[in-house]
């Protein structure tokens, strides 16, 4: 009952950190999920380095957090577009850095940290983008946000409640035995459902485009949480951290976002402009 009540509370905080960021605006947003960034860095480096590789945390972080910011100053308007240029030379810093290291897998060590700025620093930073459905509008809104997150926090509750109840033929056993093909399509019915609901309370988006959405978010998400399993599992632990008590930590809760994030950016890009 302890560990229930822990977890619950851990829940609670999470989604109350999340959805209160949201409503309070991008400036908000942004600052949370940069915290969420450096935490969710942590955890992957110290994965990669129990996997027995030994990247350069410090210079790695410092890029990703830089990288972060630069996106946040032109989503914010405080630099024209033509400095996020400065995302490329910074990125190769790595390889310097790598230089003074006297590493011998430099390699391996290089790798492991584009990695990590791939995996983690990205999603989290396009996802900022999201206050602005429209890019012919500088005004921020949140409905879409609010509604991947909800999405996806939906798909995941009733995918793991359809697999408990129905589920039988496994999804992707040699990852994650657990979950169930009829898991997942149950989790993709009642997000289809609430993209409906969303439609009828936020105007950003047509019902059309609000399915599409859902149906980017649970096939990618769905690939988002066999990829940080078989993170965990390449490395033979059981959670990314323990930041979060009953749930695990960072990567744990953002397993579906990270890898959603990209593929609903470029669906608003390209489908909604």
């Amino acid at each position: 009952m302890k560990t229930l009540i822990i977890r619950t509370i851990s829940g609670l905080v999470f989604i109350i950190l999340i959805i209160g960021s949201i409503f309070l605006g991008p400036f908000a947003f942004g600052f949370v999920f940069l915290a969420f960034l450096v935490l969710g860095m942590m955890e992957l480096l110290n994965m990669v380095k129990i996997a027995g590789y030994k990247p350069a945390t410090f210079p790695v972080l410092i890029t990703a957090i830089l990288l972060y910011d630069i996106v946040l100053l032109y989503i914010w308007n405080y630099i024209p577009a033509q400095w996020m240029i400065i995302s490329v030379p910074l990125i190769f810093l790595i390889f310097i850095f790598e230089l003074y290291r006297k590493s011998k897998t430099p390699i391996q060590n290089i790798g492991a940290g584009f990695l990590a700025i791939i995996y983690v620093a990205v999603p989290f930073a396009l996802m900022n983008f999201f206050f602005y459905p429209r890019m012919d509008t500088s005004i921020p809104v949140n409905g879409v946000l609010l509604g991947f997150f909800l999405i996806i926090w939906v798909n995941d509750t009733f995918a793991y409640l359809t697999g408990m109840a129905i589920g039988k033929h496994k999804l992707f056993e040699r990852i994650s035995p657990k979950k169930t093909i009829e898991g997942s399509l149950g989790g993709f019915v009642f997000a289809l459902a609430a993209s409906y609901l969303l439609s009828l309370i936020f105007d950003e988006l047509s019902l059309y485009e609000w399915l599409g959405l859902a149906a980017v978010i649970v096939i990618f998400g769905t690939f988002g949480d066999l990829v940080e399993s078989m993170f965990k599992r390449s490395t033979n632990i059981k959670d990314s951290g323990n930041i979060m008590p009953g749930h695990g930590g960072i990567l744990d809760r953002f397993d579906s976002i990270l890898m959603a994030s990209p593929f609903v950016f470029v669906y608003i890009l390209i489908v909604l402009n």
